[in-house]
């Protein structure tokens, strides 16, 4: 198998016909394409060529499908397909065209704190709607909050997700080292209060331009989750207020309770 992104007008299934790359990461490519049944432009989500042979990367992958698809909400990304052809397991994703929330924090380090809490609202508001659908999401962060250029937020990135019902427990710690919540460290165990305190963290990013724990490691980083308490951000920025101070520590309490 080749890790080689997929060139220009390959066609997938017969229907979707790439375009161009839009990002490259561990786990899958994501490009732009043409859906030639209904003649709208998509984005298509496609595995890791050296993924694509294990079942159980296979299975997390389409996964984010199974679990994403049935909701339809304004701040999520819609999911409108699934695939195999050949060597490449895809997902037809709809197209957001803009940046990323960390993309701003790189430019401006930080963000006003009411279009911080406007932001939020609007993740949350995502978020709510997965978790009514018995999703967790576990993997909140900048990177997955997408800004679109006609002023839509959208919550993005299902493949980390697992059923509420399933009180998901791990081998493996996975996701973000600085988002992660205690219990998820500790236990390997998730529910709907572990994005609250990942929600939390990135609210802190939000108002601060940084990240409560900081380390020369991942493993550094993700022991500061256990041991340590999220500091109020007006430490940092003191015309933050008191009020957004007691939300940020409330939603990063170690204790899930």
């Amino acid at each position: 198998m080749t890790t080689s992104p997929l060139p220009p007008n390959t066609e997938l299934s017969g229907r979707y016909r790439v375009q161009r790359l839009l990002a490259h990461g561990g786990m899958a490519s994501v490009y732009e394409a043409l859906d030639l049944q209904l003649h709208r432009q998509v984005a298509i989500k496609v595995l890791a060529a050296h993924l694509n042979g294990d079942a159980v990367f296979r299975e997390k992958f389409l996964t984010e499908a199974r679990v994403a698809a049935a909701l339809n909400h304004p701040n999520l990304v819609n999911i409108y397909d699934q695939g195999q052809d050949g060597e490449n397991t895809y997902l037809v994703l709809e197209l957001v065209t803009g940046t990323t929330l960390r993309h701003v924090l790189d430019d401006f380090k930080t963000i006003d704190a009411i279009r911080a809490i406007e932001l939020m609202e609007a993740v949350l508001d995502g978020l709510d709607a997965a978790h009514r659908a018995g999703i967790i999401h576990r993997d909140i962060k900048p990177e997955n909050v997408l800004l679109a250029d006609d002023g839509r937020i959208k919550l993005s990135d299902f493949g980390l997700a697992r059923p509420v019902s399933a009180h998901t427990e791990t081998e493996s710690v996975i996701g973000t080292a600085a988002y992660l919540s205690p219990e998820l460290v500790t236990r390997g165990q998730t529910d709907e209060r572990s994005d609250v305190y990942s929600a939390g963290i990135l609210m802190f990013e939000l108002l601060t331009g940084r990240q409560p724990f900081q380390g020369e490691s991942s493993s550094h980083v993700v022991a500061q989750h256990t041991s340590g308490s999220v500091p109020p951000p007006s430490r940092f920025r003191p015309e933050i207020s008191e009020a957004l101070d007691d939300l940020v520590l409330y939603a990063t309490e170690r204790d899930p309770n």
